[in-house]
């Protein structure tokens, strides 16, 4: 089974509680992590585990060139064999007040089984007025997915580059905010 796992971490001259609050309000996720371009609750009421929230999103920002191609070409291919939806769906699974904020992001088909399957994590590790935060990422697609030859080590290898270039657009986003 392909199943992959990394960790990335940044460094944010904030208060811990201000980064928390900023990455746990999740539809701004699109404000710093690249390949989310919508997100639209699934749940009603305030954010909290469980929520769901369908995930319109783009290709990682530094997928080689062919392979963004290959997906352009054969996305609407892929789309109809497996009659999947063409979003993800994120699910919130822990919210630990100023430290932890993870859900997992799932590719449904028509039927509502899961094609593709994430589990992120943000840490945050307050010290000083600054804050760490590490993300973690386990890729784990279903064994039955479509998608389980596209999951290898270099797809993992784009996604974790991907998530340390988010983590620096958070970075910038967050800091930014702090010197307003």
């Amino acid at each position: 089974m392909a199943k992959f796992s990394f960790e990335t971490a940044v460094d944010i001259q904030a208060p811990q509680e201000q980064v928390y609050n900023y990455v746990a309000d999740f539809p701004r996720h699109t404000e710093w992590n690249h390949q989310p371009q919508q997100m639209t609750p699934l749940t009603s009421g305030p954010t909290r585990v469980g929520s769901q929230y369908k995930t319109e999103e783009d290709m990682p920002s530094n997928m080689p060139t062919m392979q963004k191609l290959m997906f352009r070409v054969m996305m609407p291919v892929l789309k109809m064999m497996h009659k999947f939806e063409g979003y993800t769906v994120a699910e919130i699974t822990a919210l630990e007040p100023n430290e932890r904020v993870a859900w997992t992001a799932h590719m449904p088909n028509k039927q509502g089984k899961k094609l593709m399957q994430m589990h992120w994590e943000l840490r945050m590790q307050g010290e000083n007025g600054a804050t760490k935060v590490i993300q973690r990422c386990e890729i784990d697609p279903p064994a039955d997915s479509p998608f389980i030859k596209m999951v290898n080590e270099d797809a993992a290898k784009t996604t974790e580059a991907e998530s340390t270039a988010n983590l620096a657009r958070l970075k910038s986003v967050v800091e930014s905010r702090t010197n307003q």
